[in-house]
């Protein structure tokens, strides 16, 4: 007996050891390249892409939010076609699926090498309609989580209709004149009102005092119930509404959003009577993360989230980590039949490969800054006011 109970304690004995021999499966690990820049023209903007990527690493790996432990690795994209190429091919060797960039030609060069390396790339910012141009004319490997230039157009066109502006002035940015241009494309086609004129300044790089003597030259000619929209999401825009307004500038101010559309910058200005688009506000819960987003960004990075450029590319690495299925054709299938969760909405694409922006879970927001408060005048289900005039 006491033989069989020994053999017996020898055997459980072999039995555990062998357990503690077998490795346990480690958890994939998926690399997500973001494509920022962090020099050049842009890198305002840059600075708010690369910490909004950052804070979606940990917020997927923190909340479980993808089937794979998540690593993001970063390129500087600068600010022309060429940086953001290269940035891309470094990347390319590295990262299982690709997301960020900033303007349209810099996106377009991108998908272009996308499909040459067959490598996913998702577009976080750029709105380029070109992209779509290359999904329906084969090149099945490249997405857009952002705004494409129609939805730029209409949201300015709705905000338009909204004022019942008499006239309107388009003030747009040079190093972003393709999208500005498409932009002002939608809005013209619109009809909504009036046009008065357009003019694009420069960077102050290139031409320091441009912006100023844009300023005062469309302060001559708005009026009361003008608007003047504004398509410089970077910071020379501030300095472009202080001018305006210090000579005199009237009327209501629609900014496509960015740093005009950061609380703080807006009260540090002093400015009131301004309207802006940006994909998501911190007090309106499109989702269980909008909040988190703004909370935890503040918290970690001690600013004020951005609501578009960067808010949109924490959503493409969130949107890449909950496609990703195994391999780069999976992907693709799953990212043109599902639905994924980001801080902004819900995002489904179409046959384009396009965000369906303006749908019932995915919608942009057009706020007002008056006298020190953010009004929301559109979408409808969320609108806490009418446009307020000065």
């Amino acid at each position: 007996m006491k033989r069989i109970f020994v053999l017996w304690m020898l055997t459980l004995l072999l039995v555990l050891i062998t357990i503690g021999c077998v490795q346990q499966p480690q958890e994939e690990t998926l690399t997500i390249g973001v494509i920022v820049p962090e020099t050049g023209v842009f890198s305002t903007a840059g600075k708010a892409m690369k910490n909004a990527a950052t804070l979606a690493e940990e917020h997927i790996n923190t909340l479980g939010l993808s089937e794979y432990k998540v690593k993001v690795i970063f390129a500087d994209g600068g600010s022309t076609p060429e940086e953001s190429k290269a940035a891309f091919m470094e990347l390319s060797s590295k990262a299982d699926i690709i997301v960020g960039t900033y303007s349209s030609d810099q996106s377009v060069v991108c998908a272009e090498a996308a499909k040459e390396n067959k490598k996913v790339f998702i577009a976080s910012v750029a709105s380029a309609e070109q992209l779509e141009k290359m999904v329906s004319e084969g090149n099945k490997y490249v997405f857009r989580n952002a705004y494409n230039t129609s939805y730029w157009g209409l949201l300015a066109a709705e905000f338009l209709r909204l004022s019942g502006a008499e006239r309107y002035y388009f003030v747009g940015y040079d190093p972003l004149k393709t999208f500005n241009q498409g932009m002002l494309k939608e809005i013209e086609k619109a009809n909504v009102t009036k046009k008065l004129g357009e003019t694009y300044y420069l960077s102050t790089k290139v031409s320091p005092n441009d912006y100023l003597e844009k300023a005062e030259k469309v302060t001559k000619i708005l009026e009361d119930r003008d608007v003047l929209v504004l398509g410089d999401p970077g910071g020379t825009s501030v300095g472009f509404v202080k001018a305006y307004r210090n000579a005199g500038g009237k009327g209501i101010i629609y900014s496509v959003g960015g740093v005009l559309a950061l609380p703080k910058t807006l009260r540090d200005l002093n400015e009131s009577y301004i309207a802006f688009q940006a994909a998501a506000l911190e007090d309106i819960e499109k989702t269980d993360l909008t909040k988190k987003y703004f909370e935890d960004y503040k918290e970690k990075f001690g600013e004020e989230a951005n609501n578009y450029a960067g808010i949109l590319t924490y959503d493409a690495v969130l949107i890449a980590a909950q496609a990703w299925a195994g391999d780069t054709e999976k992907t693709i299938k799953k990212l043109e039949t599902g639905e994924f969760k980001g801080a902004s909405g819900i995002y489904r694409f179409n046959e384009n490969h396009q965000a369906l922006w303006g749908s019932e879970d995915l919608k942009g927001v057009i706020g007002e800054f008056v006298n020190g408060s953010i009004l929301i005048v559109y979408p409808e289900n969320l609108k806490t006011s009418d446009v307020v005039w000065p």
